[in-house]
């Protein structure tokens, strides 16, 4: 299938990676298309974006809840014959959580900070059996994202997870024990939505005994996450840093 418009005009490479984009997220928000995807005035963009509904590439999410958006019937059909990954459109109680992930590692990703970035929705339709972590009690879940990080002079592994309710200390106990298995990960960043949910992760940290892990931990604010993951402050046991400054280190 060619990456064309109805009119015979081929796709811009921001349309391919804005379609690219939602086959990875399953959704995507007005606001992050101008942000990321468009260039131009406001007028412009938004001429754009209607062009891409008018083709069939985007339709409206079904939710009532705002300017959200998936693939159309054609953009599904050419995310299909690219073999991208496609997952399902995000449910309406997980659109901002999703959004909120994957914008940041966009971000990071454009400026050469991070690669291979991998949603929990691209996980699970995957069955990444190496990433699938213990909650509580016979109950499992995958990372809401797993990525490669520019750390160090290379590449690395790592875990995130959104912290944006919290969760309680049996669980995170599970959560972090799991993680302590799962020996190719060089950090596990969690992004906290406050200070509570970050203390109660290194409360439950207590339980594991002096093991690698606790060096790997890292906690992120989710404003900073939102505002500039580049050169947000990211924490860990022993240094206060950032992608942008672990980029650097040798």
């Amino acid at each position: 299938m060619e990456m064309i418009y109805k009119n015979g005009k081929t796709l811009s490479p921001n349309v391919q990676q804005a379609l690219r984009y939602i086959s990875k997220v399953g959704v995507m928000t007005k606001d992050v298309w101008c942000e990321s995807f468009c260039q131009g005035t406001k007028r412009w963009k938004n001429k754009q974006f209607q062009i891409l509904l008018e083709n069939r590439l985007l339709k409206t999410h079904t939710c009532d809840l705002g300017n959200f958006y998936v693939l159309g019937d054609r953009g599904t059909e050419l995310a299909k014959n690219l073999s991208w990954s496609l997952v399902e459109p995000v449910t309406p109680r997980q659109i901002r959580h999703d959004e909120f992930v994957a914008h940041g590692l966009l971000k990071l990703e454009r400026n050469g900070l991070c690669k291979n970035w991998v949603t929990e929705k691209e996980l699970k339709m995957r069955r990444a059996g190496n990433f699938l972590i213990k909650d509580q009690g016979e109950q499992t879940k995958y990372p809401d994202s797993v990525f490669e990080a520019y750390l160090g002079g290379k590449f690395r592994l790592v875990a995130l997870e959104y912290e944006r309710n919290g969760k309680t200390i049996p669980r995170y106990r599970s959560i972090l024990w799991s993680y302590n298995k799962v020996s190719q990960l060089s950090m596990v960043l969690f992004i906290v939505e406050d200070e509570t949910i970050k203390k109660r992760i290194k409360y439950s940290l207590r339980y594991l005994g002096r093991v690698s892990l606790l060096e790997q931990i890292a906690f992120m604010d989710a404003k900073e996450w939102k505002n500039n993951p580049i050169k947000g402050t990211i924490e860990l046991s022993s240094t206060r840093t950032s992608f942008e400054k672990l980029s650097l280190a040798s």
